[in-house]
């Protein structure tokens, strides 16, 4: 899990860390279904096509979200995503907050420092259970900041 802490008895409050644990490279995109719906719409800005990923507004599938999560972990070398504060509940959502700490492996368009340059960034996330499964993902990163440390855009 992305923290340590006692063990999470609530089953959706371990769903959302599972999902973190699919950006940590820690569970095997064969076993997604058993906790990504099949339809997995996400909602983010669009800052992170500046990086090459794919238009994060337009992912409705489980696959989509694969393909989002193999870019950033192949953009960041040894990606680690860790929860704070959080996960917390109310009904049918479950949120939180996290901390990004990578190495960039190289390859965006846009960045001008060399690969082997360590980031750091933050966000929160909110995720959507249906019938057991995480079926709606919204986030809001500090991609502006993951850009500038990338050399991407002008640093303030």
């Amino acid at each position: 899990m992305s923290d340590t802490r006692a063990v999470e008895t609530d089953a959706g409050k371990v769903l959302f860390e599972r999902f973190v644990d699919l950006w940590n490279g820690e569970v095997d995109f064969a076993d997604t279904p058993e906790f990504i719906a099949d339809d997995f719409t996400v909602h983010s800005a669009e800052l992170a096509r500046y990086l090459g990923f794919p238009d994060s507004r337009r992912i409705t599938t489980r696959d989509g979200l694969l393909d989002w999560v193999t870019s950033v972990r192949t953009l960041l070398h040894d990606v680690r995503f860790t929860t704070r504060p959080g996960p917390l509940r109310e009904g049918d959502l479950v949120a939180g907050g996290y901390i990004v700490t990578g190495t960039y492996a190289g390859g965006a368009p846009t960045a001008t420092v060399a690969p082997g340059t360590a980031v750091r960034y933050s966000g929160m996330s909110i995720v959507r259970l249906e019938n057991d499964k995480i079926a709606e993902y919204w986030v809001l990163s500090d991609a502006l900041g993951l850009l500038s440390q990338l050399g991407a855009v002008p640093r303030p």
